[in-house]
């Protein structure tokens, strides 16, 4: 009998800013995200067609930076024997009670290659609120109530590790969370740079790139989705008309194979990834990584099919 992998989907980000009123006129009234709650210092937010209570959190603390990244579990059974794996290896399992994060149940938390990763099962899936609430009920928000980006869903996470640390976590992605590689990008100097894995259908749900030995663990970019190519020209009006300059693209990614635009927040300065097409949907049972080198797409740093994708300057970890 086979084994469903411990992890289900892509959860949540969450991230800080030094002036949450700036950061959600940046998320909420430029991009199109939806407030799903919010208390004096921390703000929920979901995109138009995410059925999970948030997948954005930003808490104003006088910092810019990443809390924690979020992973859905596929089961009760899963979380726990997660939490019993970290403890049995030594790793410190830090345990949240359900009452001390909106959105979801129980969670863990633990660093990993300078990662804090939080996973949990249990969710509130609110519904739009009256007036907002799309006719059709596999849907959230109804798109006549939104402006002209309104990103789709939550799609993937890219982090960045320095050069061994970066292979050791591409490892535990696939061994122990049972992450499959779908692509990876080998350097001119023969060692593989990025590696984009997921546990569902997406081409990726978590990508890594490899930094220069001695850089730190950081956090590049989320990314949410839009469903074409045009939506990415029209938010690159948009991101004009508000005096906004893109971090890359409108461009085609040849790994992965989606259109992309990228934007950062001015506030927080966390990137966004505006990610359309899906791509490609994989439901092979036997795939087998594609890999990438310089001459087929270019060097790492600028490999895009077609259009210049962003920096590789990341953004790094507070503590919560």
């Amino acid at each position: 009998m086979t084994t469903k992998p411990p992890i289900a989907k892509l959860g949540h980000v969450a991230i800080h800013t030094p002036d949450l009123d700036e950061s959600l006129w940046f998320f909420e009234d430029v991009l199109g995200l939806y407030v799903v709650e919010r208390d004096d210092e921390t703000a929920y937010l979901r995109a138009q067609r995410d059925w999970e209570h948030h997948t954005l959190r930003i808490t104003e603390s006088g910092q810019q930076g990443v809390d924690h990244i979020a992973f859905r579990t596929s089961s009760p059974e899963a979380l726990d024997e997660l939490a019993e794996g970290f403890e049995a290896e030594g790793t410190d399992v830090t345990y949240v009670d359900a009452d001390e994060r909106k959105g979801h149940g129980e969670a863990i938390r633990v660093e990993k290659f300078g990662h804090p990763y939080e996973f949990y099962y249990d969710v509130e899936k609110p519904d739009a609120p009256d007036g907002e609430r799309s006719g059709l009920k596999n849907r959230i928000y109804s798109e006549t109530d939104t402006n002209r980006i309104a990103p789709r869903r939550i799609d993937h996470v890219h982090v960045q590790d320095e050069d061994e640390t970066a292979k050791e976590h591409a490892a535990w992605l696939q061994d122990e969370l049972g992450f499959q590689l779908n692509e990876q990008y080998r350097a001119g100097d023969g060692e593989l740079w990025g590696w984009w894995f997921a546990v569902t259908a997406l081409p990726h749900d978590i990508a890594i790139h490899r930094e220069p030995a001695g850089s730190p663990s950081e956090f590049h970019h989320l990314s949410y989705h839009l469903d074409s190519l045009h939506d990415l020209w029209s938010a690159a009006d948009i991101l004009s008309e508000e005096g906004i300059e893109p971090d890359g693209g409108p461009g085609r990614h040849a790994i992965t194979r989606a259109d992309f635009l990228y934007v950062s927040d001015p506030a927080s300065g966390f990137r966004i990834e505006l990610f359309a097409g899906p791509g490609y949907l994989n439901f092979e049972p036997d795939w087998e990584p594609i890999e990438w080198t310089e001459s087929d797409i270019g060097g790492e740093t600028s490999h895009q099919w077609v259009g210049q994708g962003p920096d590789w300057n990341g953004l790094g970890y507070v503590d919560e």
